[in-house]
């Protein structure tokens, strides 16, 4: 029986990721700024509804790696993410699991010059940081399934997103939000890609995921 798995970004994807809305978690007033973007419900519902399906929601928090964020702990990144999650539950569509990296790189670390950041929670060649395979294998190894055995797509508005696709020979759908600048640069180097299918919504990325299960049926 082969699997489709589909992974699944949380911000800019699943909610809004605006300057009001970075590092959820960090003030304690943080469940008013979570809201979800359009059409995810029903999205998320059509890919319930692919056989033998399964949908992780799959984040990078390198936020909790700023120590000028006291309050956004890897806990309060979890109580996010549940939330979420459970928001999402709430209206009748069903997520299986969620995981996260709290780690920041170097890379990530140059575009914050004025933070500080907590030394334990930095990681250059982090397992788990996407576009590293970490949380895919996570997902994987919850769902019992091997790579072999599954179609895997990964969802998401960032390069890295795409690239986390493309580094396990899966489909990478990009829903483009606001991304951070050099991000247009990269996507261009992944645009000639076989696997890579840009999408306006979840919901389209759910029609395009379901029609292809359906022509490979």
């Amino acid at each position: 029986m082969r699997k489709t798995i589909i992974c699944i970004d949380r911000d800019g994807t699943l909610i809004h990721d605006t300057r009001d809305h970075l590092f959820l978690g960090r003030n304690n007033d943080w469940k008013s700024k979570v809201k979800l973007l359009p059409f995810v419900v029903d999205g998320i519902k059509l890919m319930n509804a692919i056989p033998y399906s399964s949908i992780y929601m799959i984040t990078n928090q390198p936020g909790v790696a700023i120590n000028d964020y006291p309050l956004l702990t890897v806990d309060r990144a979890r109580e996010v993410c549940r939330y979420v999650f459970d928001i999402i539950k709430s209206k009748g569509a069903v997520i299986n699991d969620f995981f996260l990296c709290p780690h920041a790189d170097f890379e990530y670390i140059k575009t914050k010059p004025n933070a500080a950041f907590n030394k334990n929670l930095v990681h250059e060649n982090c397992g788990c940081l996407k576009p590293s395979l970490g949380m895919v294998f996570n997902a994987l190894k919850t769902d019992g399934t091997m790579p072999e055995n599954a179609d895997l797509y990964v969802i998401g508005d960032r390069s890295s997103d795409v690239q986390t696709a493309l580094n396990i020979n899966g489909t990478g759908i990009l829903i483009p939000f606001k991304n951070e600048p050099g991000e247009e640069e990269k996507l261009t180097k992944l645009e000639n890609q076989a696997d890579m299918h840009i999408s306006s919504t979840l919901l389209e990325a759910a029609k395009f995921i379901h029609s292809r299960v359906k022509t490979s049926a």
